[in-house]
């Protein structure tokens, strides 16, 4: 009796039980044994961007990701890979449209040891993460790394809550002698390298060094913040699609780590037994003889989408990278095109973006559900001739994805002309009119496209209205003529710039509460028009207008630094494109 009341609360009652011990973690299984884990720095510190050493991340974000709820980190990786002996050649399309037996590539070499970075931007809040990252490899074609991916696809990233991922897998980004990753930074990034002292040629370890890229995303906390990651899209562009290709087909399987692929304009055949998810999004400069040989049907895990009006190299994958290219190349980096004189038709500006941004919304889903994605129509060819694809009247692609800009045109959008920029020639102010004789006529026109382009699954719903209010900003059927100040056109040129250029340079950015700035824009581009259109005395009047609404936006891009809604980047490139148009009124006799 006296035994149960000691230690008691003194009221009689029996003793409250000791809590059970809190039980030791035991080793975390690994999901994916097969692929070595790399070891991930800390994020990297970085100096402000007129660091002599230039010790920040090449190509930091020109985005303000901290106003949507993102942050940015760069790491190194390193570890030891695998080299693969992947076949030079592809598989086989037999005439009955599948493919022959695909053997998995065969290690050559293992333990090699290698040091790359990855580029990490998630959001900051778990509850804004929808589970998926999407991991990029970087494509090298120009001598750096190249984000073509992320260029097209960041709105939708950004506004559904992924995280994206971009990795450094090969050799000519780091080494380039005159571009490369070493050579803008030797102090930050003089330790890398993909090649073991040059013992390693033709990137044999880059399949490998993106597997360990891949599972230090999912499996290390520190890469992503803490945030649980359930899903990995893999992408590429290009040079890196053709690689995403190979690793589909020979590497992949060894140990799967992705759950889906994109590929983008890129058109590398892919095995019929890949059970993983896959889209090929393809523009019409890919619609040549050497890929247009190796079309494969549609199966239950791989779906191709043709873009009539679109091109290897659009409008937008130069704007998304002129700030940054211009802050760590420099201009001699950073110049126009020269095809078709350069200013008035180049680049395409049939939204491409669009369309990749539902691709990853498919492949998400069918990740999580099994719903398949849409089939699309192939473009329609012209007699016999592979390469040649079959155009209207008005010099526009027949067949496949079918945007507003194709079925409401305002320019004729070759993707095959000028190569892999494609041309984008306008409609003269005649054929303009014919077209659509009212605005309102434009608009309504445009909003039935876009309709039917989110009923057929190529565009979201926030695409299309980004669509419609583009539509609805244009000057077609207002009877104002848009000429050399006013055409949007071309990309870049440090001389010279247009107002719709600068609206499509703004638009890139999507700026948080930025619809001041665009209405400035907006407003002094239809100053200039009016100002184009009209003659003596009331011209004068109409370009005074224009200067003062750039002047006001020139003063809103500098709030929306300062309120850090733009990053100053973005903005050194935005009122430089402004004060040029500015110089250029003033000087119009």
């Amino acid at each position: 009796m006296g035994l149960s009341a000691c230690g008691g609360d003194g009221d009689g009652s029996a003793p409250a039980p000791a809590p059970a011990p809190t039980p030791v973690p035991g080793p975390v299984a690994d999901a994916y044994p097969l692929i070595e884990t790399p070891k991930v720095s800390a994020p990297l510190p970085s100096e402000s961007f007129s660091s002599a050493s230039r010790n920040y991340t090449f190509f930091a974000t020109d985005i303000a990701l901290g106003s949507l709820g993102y942050k940015e980190e760069e790491f190194y990786l390193e570890g030891r890979a695998k080299a693969y002996g992947t076949p030079s050649s592809t598989p086989v399309i037999t005439n009955a449209g599948t493919t022959e037996p695909v053997q998995n590539a065969e290690v050559i070499a293992s333990d090699i040891p290698y040091k790359t970075r990855f580029v990490v931007r998630r959001p900051v809040d778990a509850a804004k993460f929808n589970g998926t990252v999407v991991v990029e490899w970087l494509n090298v074609t120009d001598g750096f790394d190249g984000e073509y991916f992320w260029v097209q696809a960041k709105d939708y990233l950004l506004r559904a809550g992924y995280a994206y991922v971009g990795v450094s897998a090969q050799n000519n980004a780091i080494s380039n002698p005159t571009l490369g990753l070493k050579q803008f930074s030797p102090e930050r990034y003089g330790s890398l390298d993909v090649t073991n002292g040059a013992a390693v040629a033709q990137d044999a370890l880059s399949f490998d060094i993106y597997s360990q890229a891949v599972k230090a995303a999912r499996t290390l906390p520190g890469v992503m913040g803490g945030l649980e990651v359930k899903r990995v899209i893999a992408a590429g562009m290009s040079q890196s699609g053709s690689r995403m290709g190979t690793y589909a087909n020979y590497v992949h399987l060894r140990a799967p780590i992705v759950d889906a692929m994109l590929i983008q304009v890129s058109n590398p055949v892919v095995r019929d037994d890949l059970p993983t998810p896959m889209i090929k999004v393809l523009s019409e400069s890919e619609a040549n003889a050497a890929n247009l040989v190796r079309t494969q049907p549609d199966t239950p895990t791989r779906r191709t989408w043709w873009i009539a009006g679109s091109a290897h190299g659009d409008a937008i994958q130069r704007i998304g990278r002129t700030a940054v290219r211009l802050r760590d190349l420099g201009p001699a980096k950073t110049g126009n095109d020269n095809c078709l004189n350069g200013t008035v038709a180049t680049r395409t500006r049939t939204p491409l973006s669009h369309v990749v941004s539902a691709a990853v919304h498919h492949l998400n889903r069918q990740i999580e559900t099994g719903a398949q994605p849409p089939s699309a129509p192939a473009l329609t060819l012209a007699g016999t001739a592979p390469e040649s694809v079959a155009r209207d009247v008005y010099g526009n692609a027949l067949g496949g994805i079918r945007l507003a800009a194709m079925e409401v045109p305002v320019a004729r959008a070759d993707g095959i002309q000028c190569g892999n920029i494609g041309a984008w020639v306008p409609f003269s102010d005649e054929q303009i009119a014919a077209l659509y004789p009212t605005h309102a006529d434009y608009v309504s026109k445009v909003n039935t496209a876009v309709q039917s382009s989110i009923a057929a699954g190529f565009v979201l719903p926030e695409d299309a209205a980004r669509t419609v209010a583009d539509a609805q900003a244009a000057l077609y059927g207002r009877n104002l003529k848009c000429g050399a100040l006013c055409l949007s056109a071309g990309h870049f040129r440090a001389d010279y710039s247009t107002t719709g250029l600068l609206r499509d340079n703004l638009a890139y950015y999507s700026v948080v509460r930025g619809e001041d700035l665009m209405q400035a824009v907006d407003d002094a581009h239809r100053w200039v028009a009016a100002s184009e259109t009209e003659t003596g005395a009331a011209a004068a009047y109409d370009r005074n207008f224009a200067i003062a609404s750039l002047e006001r936006f020139t003063a809103l891009a500098q709030k929306a630094v300062d309120e850090e809604r733009l990053t100053t980047t973005a903005a050194q490139v935005l009122t430089s494109q402004a004060n040029t148009i500015v110089q250029a009124l003033r000087q119009v006799p």
